[in-house]
């Protein structure tokens, strides 16, 4: 009889190697140091920019922004641009949704693209996009008993401005205590359910990164309990027959020192033009005060004490300088460029079929190099492909250590700067158990490429609009992983698998009801 398989995929939003590395040389974290040494482990490569949004949605689709139609969090729709999940066309089929269709009893939680759990052969809690909380967990029922699990389960940090306004030490412990009943959670479902393939995502790497990039007590203290719970899951979930990944949407690094200022570029370079706005003028000129002044951190020390009515009035004077707020202020009839978004993209105002289109994006190229350097810029052409390659980005920058390591669309708030860390492009892969190589490490792994690596593993074929591949060098060469050839069928194939197995329940219910 066939060994059965099973596979865990455990992912560490914006765990990096650098990190990592570094502990594993000081011997604190011995868990991960095991994995490495009796594993496959590497570099994942991210998609282009490193969003946790789409990252997290190619990774269990194997599609690339072009097909799935977004490339951060939000989409561009003439002169407005809505978050993702408002137009989100077409739900892709996830690696989750295949494996349901073939049978295969699956847990999904926490992943940041599930807004909003929905039946499959198993059970599901979104990420920490979810809207409607009543939606939060499949079955619905399963909220109520991860209360009883963990006191009250939370998704993720109620807010953005408790993330960056906030009092560092609150938010510090809150993040701590999420991380801990998030692992409570996961390992509940993984031993009280039966399951063949688990993917489960823990937040808070990032969380802590961005807020404490250079605090390396906090930073390292995250890494460490995570280790303890990886040794945790090995110990008390982990059985042998099951493959372990674990896996990171990005990378990491300093986000707070070379930043530029894209929406503040292109207003300089004539590019971008706005409306007169006297609050925003007003508030620049404040926020310039402060500058010369160097009451920086004063400031920000006394925002967290004013009282909530003045809080909404400097939220809402604010979103004046912010890309959401820039756009109500934008002169559309005169502006040829402008940035939206949480990481810089820029969008060309001018139709593509015109021929000035092209000369604005090459013009606007060479601009940027002359001012910061051999940075790396990227037609949105040259990463993407798919049908909706004519909403996404017309450029994206990507950041790094030595030219800039922060891209905002937000005007004149350096000093004011509310990140310490940002993403970079590489995020971590590590692969372990049964038919992996032990000790290897891996080169060219892509985030596109663990959707199809999973489908091969239980032995089913890969659609082939996938832009990934299998990921064939991790595996043993004796291994029945090695030995079998990837299989490649047309997407609708589980498109039919999933109506056939309709068609089989409703024979059953027939049967069982004595009509048949």
């Amino acid at each position: 009889m066939k060994p059965k398989t099973r596979a865990l995929i455990i992912g560490l939003d914006g765990a990096t190697w650098r990190i990592i590395t570094r502990l594993i040389r000081k011997g604190q974290l011995q868990t991960l140091k095991h994995l490495v040494e009796n594993g496959t482990s590497g570099n994942l490569q991210s998609t282009i920019p490193p969003w946790t949004i789409p990252a997290w949605e190619v990774m269990s689709t194997g599609l690339n922004p072009g097909k799935i139609g977004f490339a951060t969090f939000t989409i561009r729709k003439g002169t407005n641009f809505i978050p993702y999940y408002f137009d989100h066309k077409v739900r892709h089929k996830n690696i989750w949704d295949m494996l349901s269709k073939n049978d295969k009893t699956v847990i999904v939680a926490n992943v940041p693209n599930i807004y909003s759990a929905y039946p499959i052969n198993g059970v599901m809690i979104g990420g920490f996009l979810t809207i409607d909380h009543s939606r939060l967990t499949y079955p619905p029922s399963l909220k109520e008993k991860l209360n009883k699990v963990t006191g009250e389960y939370i998704p993720d940090i109620t807010t953005v401005m408790d993330l960056t306004l906030g009092d560092p030490q609150k938010v510090y412990q809150k993040e701590l205590e999420i991380l801990n009943i998030h692992h409570l959670t996961f390992t509940y479902l993984l031993l009280e359910y039966q399951w063949d393939f688990g993917f489960i995502v823990y937040a808070e790497p990032d969380r802590v990164q961005h807020k404490f990039w250079g605090d390396w007590d906090r930073i390292k203290e995250i890494y460490r309990r995570l280790d303890n719970y990886l040794y945790e899951m090995l110990e008390n979930v982990v059985t042998d027959d099951t493959v372990v990944f674990i896996v990171s949407d990005h990378g990491f690094g300093p986000g707070d020192k070379k930043i530029l200022w894209i929406n503040k570029f292109l207003m300089e370079r004539g590019y971008l033009v706005l409306k007169r706005n006297i609050r925003r003028q007003i508030l620049l000129r404040l926020l310039w005060v402060i500058k010369k002044l160097r009451l920086d951190k004063t400031v920000m020390a006394t925002i967290e004490k004013f009282p909530p009515s003045v809080h909404k009035i400097l939220r809402e004077s604010g979103k004046t300088l912010t890309s959401s707020g820039l756009i109500s202020q934008v002169d559309w009839s005169k502006t040829k460029a402008l940035s939206y978004g949480v990481y810089g993209e820029i969008f060309i105002n001018i139709p593509c079929d015109n021929p000035e289109y092209e000369i604005t994006r090459n013009k606007l190229i060479l601009e940027l190099k002359k001012e910061f350097g051999d940075i790396k810029i990227f037609k949105k052409e040259e990463i993407y492909n798919g049908p909706y390659l004519s909403e996404l980005p017309d450029l994206i920058i990507l950041v790094d250590d030595e030219h800039i390591n922060a891209v905002s669309p937000n005007l004149e708030v350096d000093n004011l700067r509310l990140t310490k860390g940002n993403h970079r492009l590489n995020g971590i892969f590590l692969a372990y158990g049964p038919g992996i190589k032990k000790g290897h490490k891996i080169e060219n792994a892509k985030i596109y490429d663990i959707a199809p690596t999973i489908l091969h593993i239980f032995g089913l074929p890969i659609p082939n609009d996938m832009d990934g591949r299998v990921l064939t060098e991790i595996f043993e060469e004796d291994s029945e992983f090695a030995k079998r050839k990837p299989k490649y069928v047309d997407p609708s194939y589980y498109e039919k698998k999933g109506e056939d197995e309709k068609l089989k329940k409703a024979i059953k219910n027939l049967k069982l009801k004595g009509k048949i």
